[in-house]
C-alpha cells in the first residue's frame, strides 16, 4: 500500500471514502491518500508529529491506528469493516493468532479478524509501553513495571 500526504483542498476533492469518521474534520490537520492496487481511500488526523500505522490483515486488507482512531478498511471491496472512536491515544497494534490487539495509552482491544469485532478490552493499570508474544501469550506491559498476560487459546 502507499500512502501520501495531500492538502486540506486535495482531501475535500478527492471522491474516495474515508478511513476514519468525518465527524470531526474541524480538528484535523494532516490529510492523506492511499492507494492499494487500483483501490483508494483517504484518512485525516490531528498530530503533526505522528504517521498512521497500517497493519496487512489479509490482502487487500488493512487496519489502521492514529490518534484516536482505529479502523480496518477492505480496498477490494471499498469499504470500511469497522472503526473504533479511541478514547485514549492509539500507540501499537500487533497481530497474533487471528487477534489484532490495538494498544491505546489506558487499553488494549483485541479483535477477532475472522469476525471484527472487539472480544476483549483489557484496562492498563498504568500508561502502555509495549506489547510481547512470549509462548502463547501476549504480555502487556506498563510504564510502571507491570505487565498483564493474556493467553490467546482461552480467549
Amino acid at each position: 500500500m502507499k500512502f501520501e500526504i495531500i492538502d486540506y483542498f486535495t482531501y475535500k476533492k478527492i471522491n474516495y471514502d474515508s478511513v476514519f469518521d468525518d465527524s470531526h474534520n474541524n480538528s484535523y490537520r494532516i490529510y492523506g491518500k492511499l492507494v492499494e492496487g487500483d483501490s483508494y481511500a483517504k484518512i485525516a488526523w490531528s498530530s503533526d508529529l505522528l504517521q498512521p500505522q497500517f497493519l496487512k490483515i489479509f490482502p487487500k486488507v488493512y487496519a489502521i491506528g492514529i490518534d484516536q482512531n482505529f479502523a480496518i478498511y477492505d480496498f477490494k471491496k471499498k469499504h470500511r469493516i469497522m472503526c473504533l472512536d479511541l478514547m485514549f491515544l492509539f500507540c501499537e497494534m500487533v497481530m497474533y493468532n487471528k487477534k489484532i490487539f490495538v494498544a491505546t495509552e489506558l487499553e488494549v482491544f483485541v479483535i477477532d479478524i475472522q469476525q471484527y469485532k472487539v472480544v476483549h478490552t483489557i484496562s492498563l493499570s498504568d500508561t502502555y509501553n509495549k506489547i510481547e508474544i512470549n509462548c502463547g501469550n501476549v504480555e502487556i506491559h506498563c510504564m510502571d513495571n507491570t505487565f498483564i498476560k493474556y493467553h490467546i487459546s482461552n480467549n
